[in-house]
């Protein structure tokens, strides 16, 4: 399967579970990849980043993925804290490669459930905690928030 594919059902496991913003998804699958022992062929790339884990290819899948359809987000002010809802088409696209087991779909969906259930602070807090190496270039932590 090619790693856009991958990466693009990642995002659909994810968002199954729970609508989520590109902060709180971004730690959703940077959890799911780090306690699978990061993996050097995992479908995204995390850095250490000012919030803590970052990879900017989730970002161009959340895009690819709204151009075809499979996620929407409604319209608010600010999109950056907005979540991502799976559409009708994204939603059949989840229970026809469920069945595959392409991606870690129950890691995924637990992630994603914890990951809305926190509040911006406690989401970084437990996501440094349990990768602190991914910490080294936060601006949360230095008070710079």
């Amino acid at each position: 399967m090619a790693s856009d594919t991958r990466a693009r059902l990642c995002i659909l496991a994810a968002l199954d579970a729970a609508p989520l913003d590109r902060i709180r998804l971004m730690k959703a699958l940077f959890l799911t990849w780090y306690k699978q022992g990061q993996p050097a062929d995992g479908p995204f790339h995390f850095e250490p980043y000012l919030y803590g884990p970052f990879a900017l290819d989730v970002y161009g899948e959340l895009e690819a993925a709204t151009r075809e359809g499979l996620i929407a987000q409604p319209p608010y002010p600010t999109d950056r804290r907005t979540p991502y809802y799976l559409t009708k088409k994204g939603r059949a696209t989840v229970m026809e490669s469920q069945k595959r087991g392409d991606v870690p779909w129950e890691m995924l969906a637990s992630n994603a459930r914890w990951a809305e259930q926190q509040s911006f602070s406690s989401l970084l807090t437990q996501v440094y905690q349990e990768a602190p190496e991914f910490a080294q270039q936060s601006v949360f932590l230095t008070g710079e928030r």
